[in-house]
């Protein structure tokens, strides 16, 4: 037949797809990336430590 196979195939080539998806994923990452991750982050930690000095300042 001539669909013998075809399951094998497609797995495949699924998995080839996302192998080079990840690749692309990782390569796209860029210092602007990087950067907003990065405020983001600081922002975080000085909302919670605003927080934790809040909460100390007024028993």
């Amino acid at each position: 037949m001539i669909l013998v196979g075809i399951d094998s195939a497609l797995r495949d080539l699924e998995n080839t797809g996302r192998r080079s998806r990840q690749r692309r994923w990782r390569h796209r990452i860029g210092w602007r990336q990087v950067a907003v991750q990065v405020l983001f982050v600081l922002a975080a930690v000085v909302f919670v430590t605003a927080l934790l000095r809040h909460g100390q300042a007024n028993p």
